[in-house]
C-alpha cells in the first residue's frame, strides 16, 4: 500500500537521489531542498521506503501548479503517479490546478487526460524543439470549506 505524506527534510536525500536517477544530474537538488523546506513537496512511501514525490506550489499565477512529478523508474507504470496527483488535489486551497509537461512526454499527457485534465495551452521556447504543454483541471470544492 502506497501512503503520501508531506515530505521532511529527513527525506530530502532520497528525494534528490530520485530526481537525479530521473533526470540523470543533480541540478534541482537546492530547488527541492527549498520545495521541501516550503512545505511544497511530497513523498509516495511503500514499505517505507520512498518511490515518488510530486511538487506543488501556487506559483502560476497564485494558483495550484504542479512543477514537478517524479516516481522512481522501478515503480512507474503502477499508478504512483496518479496516486499524487490525486493527494495534491485533495490539499490544493484553490478550484483551479495546472500542471505542464514537454511535448515530447507523451505518458504524463496521458496521465493528465486520463485524470481529468484539459489542455490549457502552449509554450514555446523553453525547451529547444519541445513546447511546453499547459494542463488544468478544475476541482470540485466544498463552499463551506473555503
Amino acid at each position: 500500500m502506497v501512503l503520501i505524506r508531506q515530505a521532511t527534510l529527513q527525506d530530502l536525500t532520497k528525494v534528490c537521489h530520485i530526481d537525479a536517477v530521473v533526470l540523470g544530474n543533480t541540478s534541482r537538488a537546492q530547488e527541492l531542498s527549498s520545495n521541501v523546506t516550503a512545505g511544497e513537496c511530497f513523498v509516495a512511501c511503500e514499505n517505507a521506503e520512498i518511490i515518488g514525490f510530486i511538487v506543488m506550489d501556487y506559483s502560476f499565477f497564485k494558483q495550484c501548479f504542479i512543477p514537478l512529478l517524479i516516481v522512481h523508474p522501478q515503480h512507474q507504470n503502477r499508478g504512483i503517479g496518479a496516486d499524487l496527483i490525486t493527494y495534491v488535489e485533495s490539499v490544493c486551497t484553490k478550484d483551479k490546478l495546472f500542471t505542464s509537461t514537454n511535448l515530447s512526454n507523451r505518458p504524463m499527457q496521458r496521465l493528465c487526460q486520463r485524470l481529468g485534465f484539459i489542455q490549457s495551452g502552449i509554450i514555446e521556447n523553453l525547451d529547444p524543439g519541445d513546447p511546453e504543454v499547459i494542463f488544468y483541471k478544475p476541482l470540485q470544492r466544498n463552499s463551506e470549506t473555503d
